[in-house]
């Protein structure tokens, strides 16, 4: 029995097809097969799906997994093959594109599964799917109405109407009793379509009525349109004749789409004000669930065997909606487009209520939703963003985002609530992608806009505030994220308090601006309010407590107080999973505080680090860089240069192309790439690199900064090498004069300046004064009395906070 996600049950009234599943069987051998009409049934009904799902059942024992994918809309795409990462056990990365493209990779190379069949139903634009397509030794089968599938995507297959004896058969197998020749009739009638069949065996069904009632019946429309149309118009209209309720329900459905509809989701219908006959089936479950196996007996829509979902055809929603009245089509609308917001769970953020959000997001584009009039409508769009965004599909959450503010801006105006909610998402969603100036500079015009209509003080305005001050930290502008933090920071505490989430969540970020700009104590007093007010709140291992005592250790760590930090670390719980962004800011504080202790775990922590934050963010987020300069550090300390130079090359080159040659981080790994080439002994050119960075970090965040200093700590010594001791000198002892005055004179930083100086002077008593500072800092020991006995410079290696 091979792995199964999504395919739907087998139809047991299948009938035929032998020749064609044959086919399909053959062509899949040479690669991707698509399904399509025929070209006399353009708009669908030859029962393209019903093949797809008997090939599935019927070649099973070929197959180590099927999965099952509903690509009407790509969201639904993306949301299914997240699922079939977790089956092939590939790791959830932070941007769904990630986790997608290695499904597709692990699919191709046959890992864990060599024999697999992905189904793509109603992927009705060959570009949406083209991308998740995997190669390799499995099999991929698409339905879809599109036409445009060329040869180098995918083989196109034509789905032909029944053969009559098929026909025959199915009419025969839901009525035993019915004659081949009155079956003969009635297939010939219907053009042998198998909608049109399915609907006329089901009507039978379902009123008993003969053959030539039903002949009859047909015979009075059939002038007028197609079989599947008069077929339709029979089904739906003797489902009214039973129970008008059940129409107007099935009326509500094909305002959705055609992902399954739960009776849940129609339940939500119940507090609307509505018309009697459906109000009457909505309000009470038991009457719900009857009218929906009623509307599946007369053909107009599947019910899963559970009876729990509905699931409505694209032609019958289509068929529908041609026939109601313009009045008619805005007041249905209107009510499903309540009843999609009242069953809003709320909190996108909460994964506990992300299924909710799955059911509901695919019938956004049916519905219209971005052109309700109600605020609830709107709100569970702006949701419905949020949760794409939260669950790491930014693609998705980007292009509702998109949708719904060109929409409103239109319809509401460019100072709207909701149309400047719409935009601060949006931009969420652009820096998410890595499209941080759009992103920056739509923040910041939403931020003026907020401020005018709705003033500074206003909740929105603060929370939009706040992203902008993390554009500004992801541009290297710290002094000015500071200068913003600061200021909603009073305002949240003045309207809301200083234990409120969203003020406590500020003062997180002006710590992280503070320990960015190099001020370690200003972080440290705030991040330590913090930690004290979410105590109160939450447990231990909790997501923010972690998230605070990670930026309290990264502070320590900055003072130079490594046994405080790891103290501070190791209370941190462990409920997070590995991979959370949170425990791996934890985890590379840990890394970076071991080495410094000189304890030999470092580097094994740095490089567990770094493999997590691989896979989880990719190789060119800002985290994975800092993640690698940190085990590039923890690599030297180990005595593996070499490689310790690849992770730092590497490193740098990514960030001069995520955040740009002058941006401080840049700078910062290029002066511990400085580091290596001076430990390889190659002085002159780490010399070279060194001033160029020098100028650029004093430029950037000033001579005083931590990472300037740690800079100009290198540059001494490589000047001292190549024959420049006046220089060296000079250098060496402004470097100190800095040191002491920003991290004082017992930060071990400080006192590798002062070793340095002291080896520039040849100073004995200044060597011995700084020795005893070693042994005061770190103990006896440690590994940097091997570096100070070989009479070589102390390096102070840059790690970078998080940005």
């Amino acid at each position: 029995m091979p792995n199964r996600g999504g395919l739907p049950p087998r139809n047991p009234r299948f009938v035929g097809r032998d020749d064609l599943l044959t086919r399909v069987r053959g062509l899949l051998g040479n690669g991707p097969v698509v399904l399509l009409p025929s070209p006399d049934q353009e708009l669908g009904g030859t029962g393209r799906t019903q093949l797809a799902i008997e090939y599935a059942h019927r070649h099973a024992d070929a197959y180590d997994l099927i999965w099952w994918i509903p690509a009407e809309q790509t969201a639904g795409t993306r949301a299914s093959l997240a699922g079939l990462a977790q089956r092939l056990g590939v790791p959830e990365a932070r941007d769904l594109n990630r986790t997608l493209g290695a499904v597709r990779d692990a699919l191709s190379r046959g890992e864990p599964y060599r024999n697999w069949l992905i189904v793509f139903e109603n992927a009705n634009r060959p570009e949406d799917i083209t991308p998740y397509l995997p190669s390799g030794a499995g099999h991929v089968l698409v339905t879809s109405r599109d036409p445009r599938w060329t040869a180098e995507v995918a083989q196109a297959l034509p789905v032909p109407v029944f053969s009559r004896a098929d026909s025959v058969d199915l009419l025969r197998s839901r009525a035993p009793e019915l004659s081949a020749a009155d079956a003969d009739r009635i297939a010939d009638r219907l053009d042998d379509v198998p909608m049109a069949l399915e609907l006329a065996a089901a009507v039978r069904d379902a009123t008993g009525r003969s053959a030539a009632a039903y002949l009859s019946d047909y015979d009075r429309h059939a002038a007028e349109d197609t079989p599947i149309r008069v077929a339709w118009g029979l089904a739906a209209e003797a489902l009214g004749a039973g129970v008008p309720g059940d129409r107007m329900l099935l009326e509500l459905c094909t305002f959705l789409a055609s992902a399954p509809i739960s009776w849940r989701l129609l339940w939500a219908a119940r507090t609307l004000p509505l018309e009697p006959e459906l109000a009457g089936i909505v309000r009470v479950e038991r009457r719900l669930r009857a009218a929906m196996r009623r509307i599946s007996r007369y053909g107009l829509a599947e019910l899963d065997p559970a009876g729990e979902r509905l699931t409505v055809h694209p032609l019958v929603r289509g068929m529908f909606g041609q026939e109601l009245s313009p009045e008619r089509h805005q007041a249905l609308q209107r009510t499903v487009r309540g009843m999609l917001a009242a069953a809003d769970p709320g909190d996108p953020d909460d994964p506990a209520g992300w299924y909710r959000y799955a059911e509901l997001a695919p019938h956004l584009i049916q519905s219209d939703l971005l052109g309700g009039d109600a605020e609830e409508v709107r709100q569970l769009v702006v949701n419905c963003i949020r949760y794409h965004f939260a669950r790491g599909d930014y693609d998705s959450s980007r292009d509702l985002a998109g949708s719904a503010a060109a929409r409103w801006r239109d319809a509401l105006g460019e100072s709207a609530e909701q149309t400047l909610l719409a935009s601060f998402h949006l931009a969420n969603a652009l820096r998410a992608i890595g499209r941080t100036a759009d992103a920056r500079n739509l923040n910041l015009q939403t931020l003026r806009t907020q401020r005018e209509v709705a003033g500074a003080d206003d909740e929105v305005t603060l929370t939009t505030a706040n992203s902008v001050g993390g554009d500004l930290r992801i541009q290297g502008h710290f002094g000015q994220a500071r200068q913003l933090d600061a200021d909603n920071l009073v305002r949240y505490r003045r309207l809301f308090g200083e234990g409120y989430p969203t003020a406590l969540r500020c003062a997180n970020n002006l710590a992280a601006d503070l320990r960015l700009l190099g001020d370690f104590r200003g972080a440290r007093v705030l991040d330590e309010q913090v930690l004290r007010h979410r105590q109160a709140i939450f447990v231990d291992g909790h997501p923010e407590i972690v998230a605070t005592r990670a930026g309290l250790a990264f502070d320590l760590f900055g003072l130079g107080d490594y046994a405080g930090a790891a103290e501070v670390l190791a209370a941190r719980g462990a409920d997070l999973p590995e991979d959370h962004i949170f425990a791996l800011w934890a985890g590379r504080a840990a890394a970076m505080v071991a080495r410094r202790r000189g304890d030999p775990s470092a580097r094994a922590l740095a490089e567990a680090n770094l493999r997590v934050c691989r896979q989880r963010f990719g190789e060119l987020s800002v985290d994975t860089l800092a993640a690698a300069v940190s085990a590039a550090h923890c690599a030297r300390a180990d005595g593996d240069l070499d490689h310790a130079h690849e992770l730092l090359e590497r490193a740098v080159t990514r960030y001069h192309a995520v955040l740009g040659d002058e941006h401080p981080f840049t700078l910062a790994a290029s002066a511990g790439l400085a580091g290596m080439i001076r430990a390889a002994g190659r002085h002159a050119e780490a010399r070279t690199i060194g001033e160029e960075v020098l100028g650029g970090l004093r430029r950037s965040v000033g001579a005083d900064h931590p990472f300037a200093l740690g800079c100009a700590n290198g540059l001494a010594a490589d000047l001292a090498a190549v024959g420049r001791a006046q220089q060296a000198r000079e250098l060496a002892a402004d470097t100190l004069r800095r040191s002491r005055a920003v991290r004082g004179p017992d930060h071990p930083d400080t006192v590798a300046c002062s070793w340095n100086l002291a080896l520039t002077g040849g100073d004995d008593a200044a060597r011995q004064q700084a020795l005893d500072a070693f042994t005061k800092a770190y103990g006896d020991g440690h590994p940097v009395f091997r570096v100070t006995a070989a009479g070589h410079a102390v390096e102070t290696e840059i790690d970078l906070p998080p940005l």
